[in-house]
């Protein structure tokens, strides 16, 4: 039995809904990604409990939570602008949640978890005189100080700038290996899921289109809207390049190079060849050009280690690293 289930949770609104079920392992870094308005921060709503649902149920330990308390939940929740008490210093907005605890024992767990952030001997500042960055790792740190058995994060890092992001997303996944908390994240960063996520679920129009591992999500996309939400690619109509499909051919920057000298299908029996291709564009990303071009009028994207210096090349695929997608 998983650790934590949806079971067909539907919640309706004007002009949208979601419904969806979804299952997340116990310790499991679990991230979810989607277009602006496809339902993400709703999910994270429901999980916690700020709304309820319309039909369906949510399942913690076998244990129906769905109607549960927010503060019975055992869940933790990081939002994007931190929401810090700007009356409380760092110390006792990390102790905010720990009623149950005497002075005492307030005190040790909130200086262990200062220390686990990065934040040793902040205790007594105040919020106000703090960084972005420190905030959120103060926000984290009030999220663990309930002992939770999960903690949820709202695009907890879309506000900071993005060095600050990389080395506070590494601090995170790195709390969530020594601790074992089940995380479940919600981000607009391609990159940033890739980089801490266990698995990924890609979300649409209100659904899960697909749950994977990041690499598996990344080199094989069910269809065209995953293969393009999660990275650069190129789609072309199959038929162009294979017999009896009405599917496009779809295929990563990466998979494909491009060739100044004269070639041809038999010098490349496992590559697919795209003659008569026109150089449009050469944007340099300090490791390597992304190479914009035309084939028969359509876009197609290669990613080279050197500038062409023709304007006309040729581009070579293997054909194993092609997917036919709709």
């Amino acid at each position: 039995m998983p650790f934590f289930e949806i079971r067909n949770i539907e919640k309706k609104y004007k002009e949208f809904t979601l419904s969806l079920s979804l299952s997340i392992e116990e310790g499991e870094f679990l991230s979810i990604i989607g277009p602006s308005g496809s339902g993400k921060s709703t999910l994270l709503s429901l999980i916690a409990g700020i709304e309820s649902p319309d039909s369906g149920e949510m399942l913690m330990d076998g244990r129906d939570i769905t109607k549960e308390k927010i503060q019975k939940r055992g869940i933790s929740m990081v939002f994007q602008d931190f929401s810090l008490f700007p009356s409380m210093n760092v110390e006792k907005n990390i102790q905010f949640g720990m009623k149950e605890k005497d002075k005492a024992k307030r005190k040790e767990l909130s200086d262990k978890l200062l220390e686990i952030v990065g934040l040793k001997d902040y205790g007594k500042r105040n919020v106000s005189a703090i960084s972005g960055g420190e905030a959120q790792r103060v926000a984290l740190a009030r999220a663990i100080a309930s002992e939770p058995r999960m903690i949820l994060f709202d695009e907890p890092l879309s506000a900071l700038d993005p060095p600050l992001r990389k080395h506070l997303r590494a601090i995170i996944r790195s709390i969530h290996d020594s601790l074992g908390i089940t995380v479940l994240y919600v981000t607009h960063d391609i990159e940033e899921a890739f980089a801490v996520s266990d698995r990924i679920a890609v979300m649409q129009g209100g659904s899960i289109v697909t749950v994977k591992e990041a690499e598996d999500l990344y080199r094989n996309p069910e269809n065209l809207f995953t293969a393009f939400f999660t990275g650069e690619g190129t789609s072309l109509p199959a038929h162009l390049l294979f017999d009896n499909t009405d599917a496009y051919a779809f295929f990563r920057p990466e998979s494909a190079e491009i060739v100044e000298d004269s070639i041809s299908e038999d010098m490349y029996p496992r590559h697919i060849i795209l003659s008569d291709c026109r150089v449009i564009s050469a944007e340099y990303t300090g490791s390597h050009y992304m190479l914009g071009l035309t084939y028969k009028d359509y876009p197609v994207l290669v990613e080279s280690s050197r500038k062409p210096k023709k304007a006309d090349v040729s581009v070579k695929i293997p054909k194993d690293s092609i997917l036919l997608l709709r």
